[in-house]
């Protein structure tokens, strides 16, 4: 999931949890203000209407109060006598609930009561409250009010629905803040994050337009400034390099030629010419060398040309084993050969392909003991052309595996003695067949062989 999205989801479900708490807590708050005081409004009228009635206790004065407290059909205002009779009311009362009534103001014997009665289920409840009416101490009557709580719901009506309003207008402005912060916070970040994917493929040809003072303009700044650092590293690392390749190549062919002389010499002793023929192999061990890094400098200063043209697979693999094949013999080494058509075409570089070939199948041999199988596989699909080269060498450890396309990286430090390598072969191998629009993957095992596996686009068939 994007930042941006994060942002998003997190400032709105905060907005929402956030209105939602405060008109819960406002709800519950207005609910309990709006009990207490009509609780308090209708224990007063009670005692006022109590003192009135205890002074003068007769039916005028009775129906007097009654018709005070007619005030609409959600208050019920009863007076009983001392038996629960009712002597007055101001609205007609249903049977039923007369001796709940009864019941309940039964209870109250000579102190007021008040108490909130549920009548109805997922409503605020009903507050009751009765008070005895005295004559010489003696209780003669009680008041008695159901009043309900109907103004409140449709005050709690409208209190939802403003909640409503201000939660969508809070949600819109939380929205439009937060798709604004996105934008001013994550379009830098994934500038920075493109940049970086570039750097890593070795393009350091990034600038990063950096505004503002804040932590994100420095990072633009230090990413900008890292990638001109790089730039003039690998610039200069570069010309070293060639100027080194380009020093080293003179006095090798030189070394080369004279050791070549000196080893066709017949009236040399024998110890000089072992001599000449190490000095020879060691010039040509050098020579792979230099070739090899000059050639990596071209790849990356991207001065490599790649000519496409049309080439058989199947043959060009053939001759590859048959320029192997005195190497391979020499360690008893078997090579086998299949195809799943008798030609496949496909638009490459012939001189680079085999190039490409060659690195492979020699790496193989150096690395497959005696009596070892080295097979070359190229198959035609649809889409896709692979090419296999699978031995039973000694393999690599998984650990090492991501590390084989890292130049001059050996498993072995050993190994560049041992087999002459110069740890240059596989990275100018991945090189060369990412410039053919292909890519190169490795599956190996220690003790049972390692696969390189080639897939190429086959053009021939779009």
């Amino acid at each position: 999931m994007k930042l941006s999205t994060k942002l998003i989801f997190l400032v709105f479900f905060s907005s929402l949890i956030g209105i939602m708490a405060m008109s819960i807590s406002f709800y519950q708050v207005s609910k309990t203000f709006y009990k207490t005081q009509l609780q308090q409004d209708i224990e007063h009228r009670l005692a006022a209407h109590r003192e009135i009635i205890e002074e003068d206790f007769t039916s005028h004065t009775l129906h007097h109060v009654v018709v005070m407290e007619r005030r609409g059909p959600e208050s019920s205002f009863i007076i009983f006598d001392a038996n629960f009779r009712v002597m007055d009311y101001s609205y007609p009362v249903d049977p039923e609930r007369l001796i709940f009534y009864r019941e309940w103001v039964s209870q109250v014997n000579e102190l007021s009561q008040t108490q909130f009665v549920e009548t109805i289920a997922h409503h605020i409840p009903h507050i009751w409250s009765a008070v005895p009416l005295k004559q010489n101490n003696v209780v003669v009557g009680y008041l008695f009010i159901d009043q309900d709580t109907g103004d409140f719901e449709q005050a709690k009506s409208k209190l939802l629905f403003i909640s409503m309003i201000m939660a969508l207008f809070s949600l819109l402005l939380s929205a439009i803040i937060t798709i604004y912060l996105s934008k001013r916070w994550t379009d830098p970040l994934v500038k920075v994050r493109n940049s970086t994917r570039e750097m890593a493929k070795g393009n350091f040809e990034v600038r990063l337009d950096a505004k503002g003072n804040d932590e994100i303009a420095d990072l633009m700044k230090d990413t900008s400034s890292m990638a001109e650092q790089l730039k003039e590293y690998r610039d200069s690392r570069q010309q070293f390099l060639t100027n080194v390749s380009h020093d080293l190549r003179t006095p090798l062919t030189y070394m080369k030629a004279y050791a070549a002389i000196l080893m066709e010499k017949t009236q040399l002793e024998k110890e000089a010419q072992e001599h000449a023929t190490v000095i020879y192999q060691e010039a040509k061990r050098m020579e792979r060398l230099v070739n090899d890094i000059f050639q990596l400098v071209k790849l990356d200063e991207g001065k490599y040309t790649i000519d496409f043209q049309e080439e058989d697979l199947v043959q060009l693999g053939k001759e590859i084993l048959q320029k192997n094949k005195v190497e391979a013999e020499n360690k008893t080494i078997q090579f086998t050969f299949s195809s799943s058509d008798p030609e496949i075409v496909a638009m490459v570089d012939r001189e680079r392909f085999e190039q490409i070939l060659l690195n492979l199948v020699t790496n193989a041999i150096r690395h497959t003991p005696e009596n070892g199988t080295i097979s070359l596989v190229i198959e035609q699909k649809p889409s896709i052309i692979s090419i296999t080269v699978h031995d039973t060498g000694e393999g690599i450890p998984n650990e090492n595996l991501k590390h084989i396309w890292d130049r001059f990286y050996r498993v072995e430090k050993s190994r560049s003695t041992k087999h002459g390598g110069s740890g240059l072969g596989l990275a100018i191998t991945k090189q060369l067949v990412a410039l053919h629009n292909g890519e190169i993957t490795v599956k190996s095992k220690v003790g049972e062989g390692t696969i390189f596996v080639i897939k190429l686009p086959n053009n021939m068939h779009i």
